[in-house]
């Protein structure tokens, strides 16, 4: 039995209308009939129907007129509408998809046909509604959560230059360094987490694009990595890398995820080293980054890049399986793509595919 829905038939001949009403009820549908276009406008007023079947040839006001009123009123242009024609020409076929109908059916109708069409849209009609839905909730709880991340952040802002007005200028050249870096990287976090949360939306936004110097970047990083752990002997071997276009936002976040699970996963080795380099293709500018850490089966490879898969317990590397699937997104937004090699117990290698500009 079909999931409960209510139609709508506009044709201005009694016994079409009554022909697909039966058919619509025999599958438990509710039926509506308006016998002209005039009529269906007034009907939509007050109702709104999962779906509209509307003839195209009319008196007073054909269905391609009803359509077009239809497609123009936001508060009801999301209802598909079926065309019912007798007509074998495309131009009237055509001129329906151009004003918004989703599909047609030629009368008479057949009656497995006449029910498939139905069903298969009242079917896409509700995942779009659903994914509507769970878009403005995404919007709504991203909005939350940036509120709930950024607050905090701002507070340490605040809270640094209210000491740096209580302690005066006659402080160490040191306390001043650290202060200014605080409110540096919490300043940048607020920016990143803008970023984050608008990709996370998976609307269709663009990478603010500029020139970076990925080796530069890359060294950077590294050295902010490091500093959280001083104790340990990591060796960066980085060779001069082409500047790529790209977002420094999002590359800054995707290279910093790809180094800290260099930095991660060679915790056990005495001497751990990372090399950089760049590999040959002629599409794209291939960036390899090798570490001689743990490895990973490459059965298990596909998993690499799938939010919250991870290939080690919590007790092993810590971690919440997002990093490496946050660095897909990001080289696919970019047009590019990403490659996991590694072997167990000798090591992984992240390749990065960036696209070539066309002056390479």
């Amino acid at each position: 039995m079909p999931e409960y829905a209510e139609i709508l038939i506009v044709d201005d001949i009694p016994e079409h209308i009554a022909f697909a009403g039966n058919l619509l009820r025999e599958e438990g549908y509710r039926v509506y009939a308006v016998t002209s276009g005039i009529s269906a406008l007034k009907f939509l007023e007050n109702h709104r129907p999962d779906l509209i079947m509307l003839d195209i040839k009319m008196e007073e006001m054909d269905g391609l007129t009803v359509c077009r009123h239809i497609k123009e009123n936001p508060d009801i242009n999301d209802i598909p509408v079926i065309f019912l024609t007798a007509e074998t020409k495309t131009e009237a076929i055509k001129q329906g998809f151009a004003l918004g109908g989703c599909d047609y059916v030629v009368k008479p109708f057949l009656r497995e046909e006449f029910l498939a069409r139905v069903k298969t849209h009242l079917n896409i009609s509700r995942q779009s509604h659903a994914l509507s839905v769970a878009n403005q909730e995404l919007k709504q709880f991203c909005s939350a959560v940036s509120h709930d991340l950024k607050s905090p952040l701002n507070v340490i802002n605040m809270l640094i230059e209210t000491l740096r007005n209580e302690l005066g200028e006659n402080q160490s050249d040191d306390v001043l360094q650290i202060m200014d870096m605080i409110c540096g990287k919490s300043s940048k976090l607020i920016v990143m987490i803008d970023r984050l949360l608008e990709f996370s939306k998976m609307c269709n936004i663009t990478p603010e694009a500029e020139l970076l110097n990925i080796s530069d970047m890359i060294e950077e990083i590294f050295r902010e990595l490091k500093s959280l752990e001083p104790e340990r002997c990591i060796e960066l071997h980085c060779e001069k890398l082409p500047s790529v276009m790209g977002d420094e936002v999002l590359i800054s976040m995707l290279l910093k995820n790809v180094l800290s699970n260099a930095f991660k996963f060679t915790r056990p080795r005495k001497k751990a080293e990372i090399t950089v380099r760049l590999l040959a293709d002629t599409v794209y500018n291939v960036i390899s980054v090798k570490d001689n850490g743990v490895g990973f089966d490459m059965a298990y490879a596909d998993k690499l890049f799938q939010i919250f898969q991870r290939l080690h317990e919590d007790d092993e590397f810590e971690g919440n399986g997002v990093g490496l699937a946050l660095v897909s997104r990001i080289m696919k937004r970019h047009g590019g793509k990403v490659e996991a090699v590694g072997k167990l117990d000798e090591g992984a290698e992240i390749k990065l595919y960036f696209p070539k500009s066309k002056n390479e």
